[in-house]
């Protein structure tokens, strides 16, 4: 019997006992990033600034984006105060662009990726080159076939919404001052790596757990395939979304962007898809008699950080390359097939002004030539809920 056999019960005893303690070592391991994440916040702050310079040139530029208005109209007078302050200028674009592009925790979860970037982005080398042939041909059939296009214009049908455009802070000729070798220039690319990590490792336990092969290397082949076909699909889309186009819903009263539409699609299935898979791989691992918890969460970070760098070095390469090229085609695309309108979003002394100011096509060549008129605070303080120049595009609906 069962229960009287001593012996037996204690052997059931230390194998529960060791599953549970594995269990913990692999939920151990797991929360080594989460845990991480805090001093890694901590020392982000330290590196971009403390001091009082920094924080009062801070101030002074989450004033301008907080009011809406684009920096670039403010350039000649933030470089006199960052002079004033004895900021360098490479100082100066790091606070920007740590404003302009903020970094949450789920960014600092991956920083360890980017610390190691060069030596790693070479190891990753040769995925990054087969991929990119998907890249490619997902742009074509995005983005020259018009698909992407029809989409957005279903969507607009379909919803009753309608797609407007709504400039970001960041935008003008202020943002092709960086310099590459800068690391300012790598943050508005990292944004978007928590999404290409967090579905690498999500591509490797849908295939984990549906096809159960026994070769760890097909399984990482067929993994990495499926990997960089939904990358490839992601990159165009956020490069094609950096237009600044804006859903607007007005039987609800929402301005939603189309990019943060995108990602509050794509982030509950991902995110909710992860726990599931990792808490139940992470069980069948401890249950199973040939399982190894720690070995498993060891390979679930290792993918993770690898996931990472490939997906910035997919970013980084792909805008560099092709990003501007894929925007100027997806915005001529929009300006012809849906003529959006261009508006600004702006606050002044507690006061919200939502004004259309042009066409989407003029106000995209004002972006592309240098702009002469620059404003100072007084400016920024003085200024009417609708300029005194501007005239007011013809109702479309009147058609």
């Amino acid at each position: 019997m069962l229960f009287n056999n001593p012996y037996r019960l204690g052997d059931m005893g230390m194998t529960m006992a060791t599953e549970a303690q594995e269990l913990l070592w692999g939920a151990g391991i797991l929360a080594l990033p989460l845990i991480l994440a805090l001093p890694m916040r901590l020392a982000w702050q330290l590196w971009v600034g403390i001091g009082h310079e920094v924080s009062e040139y801070r101030t002074i530029v989450r004033q301008i984006v907080d009011s809406g208005h684009q920096v670039s109209s403010f350039s000649q007078t933030l470089d006199d105060i960052a002079r004033n302050l004895r900021i360098p200028p490479a100082k100066q674009r790091l606070i920007e662009a740590e404003l302009l592009h903020p970094l949450t925790i789920s960014h600092f979860l991956l920083l360890p990726a980017l610390l190691i970037l060069p030596l790693s982005a070479i190891m990753a080398l040769p995925l990054i080159l087969v991929g990119f042939p998907f890249m490619l041909f997902m742009e074509y059939v995005l983005i020259r076939k018009g698909l992407l296009i029809w989409i957005l214009q279903t969507i607009e049908r379909l919803m009753h919404w309608q797609v407007i455009h709504i400039p970001k802070p960041h935008r003008g000729t202020r943002e092709n001052r960086k310099s590459l070798t800068e690391f300012s220039q790598h943050i508005e690319h990292f944004n978007y790596v928590p999404q290409a990590a967090f579905l690498g490792l999500f591509a490797w336990l849908i295939v984990h757990w549906l096809l159960s092969l026994e070769s760890w290397t097909i399984e990482f082949i067929v993994s990495a395939i499926l990997y960089m076909v939904l990358l490839s699909i992601l990159s165009v889309l956020n490069t094609a979304f950096e237009a600044d186009l804006v859903f607007v819903d007005p039987a609800k009263g929402r301005l939603v962007p189309v990019n943060q539409w995108l990602e509050g699609v794509l982030n509950p299935i991902v995110g909710i898809g992860l726990l599931f898979l990792l808490g139940r791989n992470l069980l069948e691992e401890s249950r199973d008699a040939g399982g190894n918890p720690v070995l498993f969460a060891t390979v679930v970070l290792t993918l993770l950080y690898g996931a990472a760098i490939v997906g910035i070095s997919y970013r980084w390469g792909y805008s560099s390359w092709r990003g501007e090229r894929v925007r100027q085609e997806f915005e001529k695309q929009v300006v012809g097939s849906m003529g959006p309108l261009s508006y600004d979003l702006t606050r002044t002394k507690g006061r919200i002004d939502f004004n259309v100011r042009m066409e989407m096509e003029e106000r995209l060549t004002t972006f592309d030539s240098v702009n002469p008129t620059q404003l100072s605070f007084e400016d920024l303080q003085n200024l009417p809920s609708v300029p005194v120049d501007t005239d007011v595009p013809k109702n479309p609906l009147r058609n």
